[in-house]
């Protein structure tokens, strides 16, 4: 949306750039709805019943992921803001009514659950980056978002890990630490340096762990695809980096 920007579209006469936020807080308000709609199966519910959760699930996760990736052309604040607080309110529901459903299949469709869980990393991600943006920009409506997310980021971390130790998979799972970006992915240069000794301790602590170049953070999409890890994000917005698990 350029010269147009301020036009509507065809097919949706009130929709423009600057009508965008609106349709995009009631398509992130529905998500969520429809996320607490997935009700979570009950322990006498049979094969089929969860495979069919585990299916509204995987379509959920990849609406996450559409919406989310809209702030990267629509940058403005109420959008930054909308992505923040109904990410944050998906990841919860995410947590309450997937995790159990992913944790009892796990050994069944542990391909399925992986692409779920990937997935489910490249909006949990961004979501990372806009707190770092929102930390750089210091907007304070913004950053006001960012604690309850780092707080079910960190649950959903803590969740994963517990599901791969549940079914002895704890080989697995390791943390490292992911650079600041802005919302295009480029690296924040100024948070870099000021979360250095930060980092450094970090990877100090932690032996035989990848560093940020090996991980799959910095490889091109192509690499990815053939990378069969999964990550997990949790936002540390005290040090200044970003952690996160890995399931390989």
């Amino acid at each position: 949306m350029d010269s147009e920007s301020r036009q509507g579209s065809e097919r949706w006469g009130t929709l423009s750039k600057g009508s965008f936020n609106v349709f995009y807080k009631l398509m992130m308000v529905e998500l969520v709805n429809a996320a607490r709609r997935i009700a979570a199966p009950t322990q006498s519910a049979n094969r089929q019943v969860r495979e069919e959760k585990l299916l509204e699930w995987s379509v959920a996760v990849k609406v996450l992921h559409m919406l989310v990736n809209f702030v990267k052309e629509f940058d403005g604040r109420p959008n930054l803001s909308i992505a923040l607080k109904y990410g944050r309110m998906f990841i919860e529901v995410f947590l309450r009514q997937a995790m159990p459903l992913l944790d009892s299949i796990f050994r069944i469709h542990t391909d399925d659950i992986q692409s779920i869980l990937k997935k489910l990393q490249l909006s949990t991600r961004l979501l990372q980056h806009v707190c770092s943006h929102s930390k750089v920009i210091k907007d304070v409506s913004l950053t006001n978002h960012i604690p309850p997310l780092k707080k079910a980021l960190e649950v959903l971390l803590y969740k994963v890990k517990a599901m791969l130790f549940n079914n002895k998979c704890t080989e697995a799972f390791w943390l490292g630490n992911l650079k600041n970006r802005d919302l295009q992915g480029q690296e924040i240069l100024s948070q870099a340096l000021e979360s250095q000794s930060d980092t450094d301790r970090t990877t100090a602590d932690v032996t035989d762990m990848p560093t940020d170049d090996e991980s799959d953070v910095d490889l091109s999409e192509e690499e990815v695809a053939n990378n069969p890890a999964v990550s997990v994000g949790e936002v540390d917005s005290d040090a200044g980096v970003d952690s996160y698990s890995e399931i390989v």
